[in-house]
């Protein structure tokens, strides 16, 4: 360093070194132990001789002034003084520190130091100096004023010379007020780490929580640039702060010197001075780590959730407490016929409609009272008007709490019993019918063994009383063998009847048919039935106008009309006449058997036709039979294409129909009748 005209060059060493009082080495040259012991310190400090002459900086002074080393060294430390305190009470302002080093008991003062932009930084500031024959040390020692806020006050504000509180700032300054002191303690005290930057930008100030949260030590944060940190953001957010702009930054910060990585979320705000200017900002930074950990294992219960009812089976959703969906999967949209983001924000009436409003009783009903509501069975037709085939679902509401017991609101669990109920209604209808099968059973043994005792015993006394009279060598009677037969031809039918019930079970029943004369051969069947029965019944036939010819087997044919005008004569107990005619109706030709029986209830005419039934108002003791004739006779008449039906009322007789293809016709629909049951 070049020396100032007619002084000494205080940057070259003496020969010798010099010891002060306590035995401190000092060189009065700009090296040796002095330097090495001013650089291991870690608070600012600024080196000056005996001549007020500046002779080294540390590092941390050079980032907290903003100077170098180079340009200050050699310079007066006045270059740092605002020229209005260059000199205080006649003395310059280094001396008056030293001289009220000893009143004040070595505390800091606060005095203003200008930064290389001119800007000027009120700090404290702690004057010491050591001294070795004519060579002087001045050691000042600068600290942030929220570092150390508990300097005197009343040694400056009694100093009616110096008023630094009045003239320490630019402008007018003024002491510390109770608002600012109460400013730094909630600062200081703040739940966020709080930390202030000039416009260079270095850090000037920061609370403890703010050190807590970066991992490194308040020395090493203060005057610290923000510009050197490696995250680009930060430093885009810092850069935007400094011309006027809010930012925000929210990531991982990495510390170099504490090597910690902390998730952390920084508002930044501009400061501005009393002229308006951007004069530096603030940051407030929060340690987010907490947060973080509570956003994970949120988007991990989250993501269960939404799993959940992304594949749960059943309809699933969740209302508010002013009953709007909040949350619903696809299987409940696909039940309500409405895509899910259609019910989002919305009640039940605005997506259902008037069934809604319904729902939303139940649901009212639950938030009030706390009880849930389960197993409610709901119809897609009956309880939602839904068009289509009708479905079933079992709802269950119930409330929604939270640990403390807050109702946070409704939740909804909804299952497709369809399958269900049908089966339910199918099982129940298996039963039934197992139980009308078992009693139809019991009511055929019953009657089976009625019919078939009915002929065999009086066959039996027959063939007892015709074996006693041949063996007495006596004349037997014509008539006993002819009433033997008649009984053996009766259970041979009932077997006859049991065997072909049983081929039709099986698809057995086989068929012959040939070109039949149908007029020819219902004139037969009558004839033959009128010689088995007695003269209280007459039967009369109208032949058609022409030959009727069927194609079909002539046994099973005379089966169906036998069967008919032998029921004609059985349940016309009381005589009358049996009225037979075939007439042809364009392709086909109707055979009609009109009695004027005991008729058949309308309810039972259906099931007329069935495997061994038999009408309410019919006596097994007093009418015999199997209930397998009209059984058998339909099978045979839809067998040759034909159709048979039955119009009744009950006390004025029965009329049955068959209608049969004709050669060489097609089989088409039998024509309309009124109120005919057709099988």
């Amino acid at each position: 360093m070049r020396a100032l005209p007619g002084r000494p060059n205080p940057c070259v060493p003496p020969e010798e070194p010099r010891t002060c009082q306590g035995g401190l080495t000092v060189t009065p040259a700009d090296g040796g132990e002095f330097k090495l012991l001013i650089e291991a310190m870690a608070d600012p400090l600024v080196a000056c001789d005996g001549e007020e002459r500046i002779v080294h900086l540390t590092q941390s002074a050079e980032r907290l002034l903003g100077w170098s080393r180079e340009e200050l060294r050699g310079q007066p430390f006045n270059r740092l003084v605002p020229t209005r305190l260059h000199t205080v009470d006649g003395r310059s302002l280094l001396r008056y520190l030293l001289d009220r080093r000893c009143s004040d008991g070595g505390c800091p003062i606060l005095l203003p130091l200008q930064r290389r932009e001119g800007e000027e930084l009120m700090l404290e500031v702690t004057a010491g100096s050591a001294r070795a024959g004519e060579s002087e040390r001045v050691v000042l020692s600068l600290r942030r004023i929220p570092e150390a806020p508990d300097f005197r006050r009343t040694a400056l504000e009694q100093d009616t010379s110096i008023r630094l509180w009045q003239y320490g700032h630019a402008g007018e300054a003024h002491a510390p007020a109770v608002a600012e002191r109460l400013y730094q303690v909630i600062v200081e005290n703040a739940p966020l780490g709080i930390f202030h930057f000039d416009r260079t930008p270095i850090v000037t100030a920061c609370n403890d929580y703010f050190v807590r949260i970066i991992g490194s030590s308040k020395r090493l944060i203060l005057g610290l640039n923000l510009l050197t940190l490696r995250d680009e953001r930060i430093m885009r957010c810092i850069r935007a702060t400094l011309t006027g702009k809010h930012t925000r930054f929210e990531g991982e910060y990495h510390s170099i010197t504490a090597k910690k990585v902390t998730p952390v979320r920084t508002l930044f705000a501009p400061c501005y001075d009393e002229h308006g200017e951007v004069s530096g900002g603030v940051g407030i930074i929060e340690d987010i780590t907490w947060q973080r950990r509570m956003e994970q294992e949120r988007a991990t219960r989250e993501a269960q959730v939404n799993t959940l009812l992304d594949t749960a089976p059943i309809g699933l959703a969740f209302l508010d407490m002013e009953l709007r969906y909040v949350r619903i999967n696809d299987v409940l949209a696909r039940f309500n016929g409405h895509p899910p983001e259609a019910h989002l924000g919305r009640r039940p009436r605005e997506v259902l409609g008037p069934p809604g409003a319904l729902l939303e009783q139940r649901l009212q009903r639950v938030l009030e009272s706390g009880v849930p509501i389960e197993k409610v069975e709901l119809s897609s037709s009956a309880d939602f008007g839904f068009p289509g085939p009708e479905r079933f679902w079992a709802s269950s509401l119930y409330p929604v709490r939270t640990p403390d017991g807050r109702v946070l609101g409704l939740g909804a669990v909804v299952e497709d019993i369809t399958e269900r109920r049908h089966a339910e209604e199918e099982r129940t209808r298996l039963y039934r019918e197992a139980q009308e099968a078992v009693r139809v059973r019991d009511d055929f043994l019953t009657i089976a063994s009625h019919e078939l005792k009915t002929p065999l015993t009086p066959l039996a006394l027959r063939l007892a009383g015709l074996e006693r009279r041949l063996d007495r060598g006596e004349q037997v009677d014509p008539s006993s063998l002819r009433h033997a037969r008649q009984h053996l031809l009766r259970l041979t039918a009932l077997i006859n009847d049991l065997l072909d019930a049983s081929r039709i079970e099986s698809g057995r029943l086989a068929l012959h048919p040939q070109p039949t004369r149908l007029d020819t051969l219902v004139e037969h069947v009558i004839h033959v039935t009128e010689g088995t029965h007695d003269a209280e019944h007459r039967i009369e036939f109208q032949p058609p106008a022409a030959p009727a010819q069927v194609l079909g087997d002539p046994y099973r044919l005379e089966q169906v009309i036998a069967n008919l005008l032998e029921n004609a004569l059985k349940y016309s107990p009381d005589g009358g006449t049996i009225h037979v005619a075939l007439e042809p109706r364009g392709e086909l030709v109707l055979l009609t058997v009109r009695d004027p029986g005991i008729g058949i209830p309308p309810d039972q005419q259906e099931r007329l036709f069935e495997r061994y039934f038999r009408a309410r108002n019919v006596s097994t003791h007093s009418y015999g039979g199997l209930g397998l004739g009209l059984y058998i006779c339909r099978d045979i008449v839809e067998r040759h294409g034909g159709s048979i039906w039955v119009e009744s009322e009950v006390g004025r007789g029965s009329t049955f129909y068959v209608a049969l293809p004709t050669l060489p016709a097609t089989p088409v629909a039998p024509p309309h009748l009124p109120e005919r049951h057709v099988h």
